[in-house]
């Protein structure tokens, strides 16, 4: 893949690991000088999210539903701060299958259903230097 590989169209979103939307709300609206754009619960994945757009990208604010999902272990050993980096892919299978090829080490070897209905898969950090990256596409349904 070269770095003009049509598969990849834009950074998506940065996501930040917070404890409490309710505290952090009111830091990035005044941040951003507007309001929330969408909150979402993503059960499957322990979280409760929040979007700002900034540009054509967003800030994803990710807050803990309980004590035992990842972004609680990431708050637990960092308290907070930016827990991965989103791109936008135009073929989230292509995408995966071709890092399957390279021997790419993987967290979700398919994609699961994310926020907002998107397609997601995640990169392990340890294949990119310590950054999780996540992978995401529009959904279908």
């Amino acid at each position: 893949m070269s770095p003009d590989n049509p598969w990849f169209k834009k950074i998506d979103h940065l996501g930040i690991a917070i404890p409490s939307l309710e505290t952090a709300l009111p830091v990035y609206e005044t941040l951003f000088g507007q309001t929330v754009e969408h909150i979402e619960e993503v059960p499957d994945q322990g979280v409760r999210t929040a979007f700002f757009s900034v540009g054509e990208s967003h800030f994803e604010l990710l807050e803990p539903m309980d004590d035992t999902g990842p972004i609680a272990r990431y708050l637990e050993k960092r308290r907070g701060g930016i827990h991965h980096v989103c791109v936008e892919v135009t073929d989230i299978d292509a995408v995966l299958a071709e890092y399957k090829r390279n021997g790419v080490r993987l967290i979700d070897e398919e994609p699961r259903k994310g926020a907002k209905g998107m397609r997601v898969a995640f990169v392990h950090p340890a294949a990119t230097g310590g950054v999780l990256l996540e992978l995401s596409q529009p959904g279908t349904d």
